[in-house]
């Protein structure tokens, strides 16, 4: 029991990481901070949008089924829409173009323009867009018992924290791998959310199809 548990946070926090892609997060709000900002404000900025961030995967998991059943959507409709939204965006990372599904370029250039830009643009919708939110109802649908809401509640609270360390240490981060190693890896996470959209989407292709003739 104890070590199937173990093995659902080792996927879901895979899962949620992948998407979440903190890496891209923190090229993003170092481009949108001065160059010059000191570290204080890094770990500012990062703090407030890991919190606006935490409270939006913890609501969208614990209540996204919920949310879903009220509207009457099926499931399986959820998963062939979100599945081509992961899809879209894992080969937008595939070719390097980072989270480019989450935000336009007009956005980012108005996020400049804004006092505070940790909780929007950086929080909602770049860290937590139409990806993760997917992804976190899906796994909210597909959750049967207090073991499946413990392992996803305990993996978003790990992503969450190693999130927070990344985008604090952005500017070491991206002076060390350099911008062809985030490029690489940005690349490399993008293979794997192409993968989890594909599962995603043919499950929910094979629900409706089972729907349709039964």
């Amino acid at each position: 029991m104890i070590l199937d548990l173990l093995r659902s946070i080792l996927a879901d926090t895979i899962s949620i990481f992948t998407i979440m892609n903190p890496l891209s997060v923190g090229v993003i709000m170092l481009g949108l901070l001065d160059e010059d900002a000191p570290k204080e404000e890094i770990r500012r900025v990062s703090s407030k949008t890991m919190r606006a961030a935490f409270i939006a995967m913890m609501v969208a998991f614990l209540l996204g089924t919920y949310i879903f059943s009220f509207f009457g959507i099926s499931p399986h409709g959820l998963r062939i829409f979100g599945g081509t939204i992961l899809f879209m965006m894992g080969l937008n990372m595939v070719q390097g173009h980072g989270k480019k599904v989450n935000h336009t370029a007009k956005d980012q250039e108005a996020a400049k323009d804004r006092d505070d830009i940790s909780v929007v643009p950086l929080g909602i919708p770049v860290m937590v867009g139409a990806g993760l939110l997917t992804t976190l109802i899906n796994m909210s649908i597909e959750a049967e018992g207090w073991q499946d809401y413990l392992s996803g509640v305990i993996a978003i609270i790990i992503c969450a924290i190693a999130a927070l360390l990344i985008l604090q240490r952005m500017p070491i981060i991206k002076k060390g791998l350099g911008v062809n190693g985030l490029k690489v890896f940005n690349r490399v996470m993008g293979l794997v959310v192409g993968s989890l959209a594909a599962q995603i989407f043919l499950e929910g292709l094979f629900g409706l199809y089972q729907n349709f003739v039964a």
